[in-house]
């Protein structure tokens, strides 16, 4: 079973976890249980996201904490975690056994920080892309795209895009073929009206 571990902390941004979680599960359902999706916490209290969303999930550190695929939001508390060493540590652990590390918008100031991003093409929030080259000055930011993948690390661009990077993801987990299915159960076909 591959497994899927969704990192919350503080003022995370809501859609960053919950449009990836969205993919995730409908994956987990429609492959009839070859995907386990869960989310965690590196808090040990009930999570606050920045819009006020309430999450009580399990630390991080009280379980198991290895995954094939980790998922770090974005979010206003990306700049508290960064400044974290104990945290950061903690990222580097779960993530050297991970098969894929992602994050959606400013959640990739956090890998950078951790020292995962040298030398790999990367994105971000399009309002943070400068202050990522400084936290990793080796990294290549790659602007206007949705999603950049180096290796076995995928960063997304801000809140929407993660849902796009999980869907890439899943077609990368199973097949593009199941991906579409996915993403047809989902009726996710984006047509914002101002486009």
């Amino acid at each position: 079973m591959f497994s899927i571990g969704i990192i919350l902390f503080d003022d995370f941004e809501e859609l960053d976890a919950i449009g990836p979680w969205e993919v995730f599960r409908v994956a987990e359902e429609l492959s009839e249980g070859k995907l386990t999706c869960e989310m965690t916490s590196l808090a040990s209290h009930k999570v606050i996201a920045k819009k006020g969303l309430q999450v009580d999930v399990p630390n991080i550190m009280t379980k198991d904490s290895r995954y094939d695929l980790i998922l770090l939001p974005g979010g206003e508390g990306s700049r508290t975690l960064i400044a974290d060493d104990r945290v950061l540590e903690i990222i580097k652990h779960i993530a050297s056994s991970a098969t894929w590390v992602t994050s959606v918008c400013t959640g990739s100031l956090v890998y950078a920080k951790a020292g995962l991003l040298e030398g790999k093409k990367c994105t971000s929030h399009h309002s943070c892309l400068e202050f990522l080259t400084q936290l990793s000055p080796t990294c290549e930011v790659v602007r206007n795209n949705r999603f950049v993948q180096d290796g076995n690390i995928v960063t997304s661009a801000g809140v929407s895009a993660g849902v796009d990077m999980a869907l890439w993801l899943v077609g990368q987990i199973f097949t593009p073929e199941f991906a579409r299915e996915v993403q047809h159960f989902m009726e996710y076909y984006p047509e914002p009206p101002y486009a």
